[in-house]
């Protein structure tokens, strides 16, 4: 199967790159003009690299010719600004979808690796632009499925693992925590995305699914901290700050300056970002790792100990 997929100079992208051509499958990838260079390739088969860019829908010409299926996971994310969000991770998407109902094609599929977070209450123009994505998926008229990872971590990820296990590895000091710390989430491991995904191609039913892909039970966020804690070798305390205190902290700054995004940080600290993947158990036969088995794997080796402990 010939499969494009767009974001795959990212962390998830590249992952899943690797993993479809392990499969047997033949890759194109989307990469932006001067970004050709940070395509990975994969020593297990050919990897076509297709110069656009998502806001320009003339350079997607042929992207998507004599392919089978598209993965979709690129995005911009909230650090990009509203404006970046829009043009990319909704005007794009129409862009690839006409693009698909013109070249592509029949039996073509779009199956799109957004963000469970848009199914989490509370306001973020991010997620707000997610839920807009897949919806223009979900109305194409296209085969779709949707695949809905929650926090994703693993080697490679020098956005994210890397500076808190740097952070966690820290000999003394102390790792605050905002509020009491119980708020649950749910950590999944990049390959048991990428492993999710490849399940996908063998269950009967390949249309129209949407798998919420978390590890198998939410955990507290101080469990969460004291495991990369102990992953990293750290002996760094992790202590929590009262809510009342970060409440009232945040009150007195916005007396003088604006105080949304601080505000919208600490009631991250009060949800539960728990999520159901009975179905991908069941229909995938999915068995997605704990976070205690794959920090301790991610930790291992040096790969993330270079850089400042962010």
């Amino acid at each position: 199967m010939r499969i494009a997929i767009t974001g795959a100079t990212g962390f998830i992208g590249s992952y899943m790159v690797r993993g479809m051509s392990r499969a047997g499958h033949t890759v194109r990838v989307l990469a932006r003009k001067g970004r050709e260079a940070a395509v990975q390739h994969p020593p297990e088969g050919p990897c076509e690299v297709h110069v656009g860019d998502l806001t320009e829908p003339e350079s997607l010409k042929g992207f998507l010719d004599d392919c089978d299926l598209m993965l979709h996971l690129a995005s911009a994310h909230e650090h990009l600004g509203q404006d970046e969000m829009q043009r990319v991770n909704i005007r794009g998407t129409e862009h690839l979808v006409a693009e698909a109902k013109r070249r592509a094609p029949p039996n073509f599929n779009i199956w799109i690796i957004s963000s469970a977070a848009i199914t989490v209450p509370g306001y973020s123009y991010y997620r707000d632009s997610k839920r807009v994505q897949e919806k223009i998926i979900r109305g194409s008229g296209i085969d779709w499925a949707s695949f809905r990872p929650t926090l994703v971590y693993g080697v490679g990820d020098v956005r994210h693992t890397a500076p808190l296990l740097r952070r966690c590895a820290q000999k003394g000091g102390t790792f605050w925590v905002p509020h009491h710390g119980l708020s649950k989430l749910n950590p999944v491991h990049v390959e048991d995305v990428v492993d999710a995904v490849l399940r996908f191609f063998h269950f009967e039913r390949g249309i129209d699914c949407v798998y919420e892909l978390a590890g198998p039970a939410g955990i507290p966020y101080n469990e969460f901290i004291d495991l990369t804690i102990a992953a990293a070798g750290g002996t760094i305390r992790r202590r929590n700050i009262p809510r009342k205190l970060v409440d009232s902290l945040i009150f007195v700054k916005g007396l003088f300056t604006d105080v949304t995004e601080q505000r919208r940080a600490s009631t991250y600290f009060n949800l539960h970002h728990e999520h159901d993947i009975q179905n991908a158990l069941d229909e995938l036969d999915w068995k997605p790792r704990t976070y205690a088995e794959g920090i301790r794997e991610v930790a291992q080796g040096d790969w993330w100990k270079s850089g400042s402990p962010a």
